[in-house]
């Protein structure tokens, strides 16, 4: 048996259509909480007090939705230690492009159902578990910012979700002021970074619907890639922005790239904190790795 959880907002609503191809393709008996079934309850206390009776036959979580689904469902009910099954129905879908999950519903359903699950690393931050990558600066603001934007809600309808990030990015950053920050090392050592735009933390290599900014991360590691856009000016930073759609920013200048299973970020300020596209509090921001942590189908 399986709890399927699904944002009944994503995916253009189309949460029928996935319950039918469950109740046609899945291997398994399931139990669907749908979300827009809960306006001010609290959804995952209704889970776990409905899963009670039936944990020892639970097989996993399977979330249809997009990265920000996926994030709150891991931090929720992490502590089940059950694997996930992920049927990406976002605008973005990062995590589901790092571990090459299909985008039909039928071919995800399929995956689910040759039910080998593997373990991938998972981020910490604040207490946060983060599966994709921890932003600070620019980025964070942009992800805040695409929450509430307009221009998501058009693009979603125009069937252009993924360029959301991309269209606010470049409206946020006409009017963002970089900012110091230091960057402290497991081994107590301190980069210290001027006139910095964006520090991106991966686990994985995408954020933003597909933006490779952490092109070396990888989820079966144990280390976080840091990537530190640092020491240029706004023209510049624009004219960075096809080498990263290529792969080949970390070999520029201004680009500062680490490897590490903890790091410590510290700044002028207190400045927002972004997992996986969620706002997930403020500078200073404590970041570890931990090594297999999480099952995914």
């Amino acid at each position: 048996m399986y709890i399927v959880i699904i944002n009944s907002y994503s995916g253009r609503r189309r949460y029928n259509l996935v319950l039918k191809l469950l109740n046609e393709n899945l291997s398994s008996s399931y139990k669907a909480f749908l979300s827009h079934k809960f306006q001010g309850k609290d959804m995952y206390e209704e889970i776990r007090n409905a899963i009670t009776p039936y944990e020892s036959e639970l097989k996993g979580i399977i979330v249809v939705g997009g990265d920000g689904t996926l994030h709150q469902a891991v931090n929720e009910l992490y502590s089940l230690r059950l694997p996930f099954g992920l049927i990406p129905s976002g605008s973005g879908n990062d995590f589901a492009r790092a571990l090459k999950i299909p985008g039909t519903v039928r071919k995800a359903i399929g995956r689910i159902n040759n039910d080998h699950a593997q373990q991938y690393d998972i981020l910490e931050v604040n207490n946060r578990k983060v599966l994709s990558i921890i932003g600070v600066g620019v980025d964070a603001e942009t992800a805040i910012n695409c929450q509430t934007s307009i221009i998501k809600k058009l693009l979603n309808r125009a069937f252009l979700g993924r360029l959301t990030y991309l269209a606010v990015f470049l409206k946020t950053v006409t009017r963002y002021k970089p900012l110091d920050v230091n960057v402290i090392s497991e081994d107590g050592n301190t980069h210290s970074f001027t006139n910095v735009w964006l520090l991106a933390a991966g686990n994985t290599s995408y954020y933003g619907g597909g933006i490779p900014m952490c092109p070396e991360a990888d989820p079966r590691d144990g280390e976080i890639d840091l990537v530190v856009v640092h020491s240029l000016g706004f023209f510049r930073l624009l004219a960075a922005i096809p080498s990263v759609y290529l792969k080949r920013h970390l070999s520029l200048p201004y680009i500062t790239s680490l490897k590490g299973r903890k790091f410590t970020i510290q700044s002028k300020g207190r400045q927002a904190v972004q997992g996986d596209g969620e706002e997930i509090g403020v500078t200073p921001a404590y970041i570890k790795v931990h090594r297999n942590a999480v099952k995914f189908f």
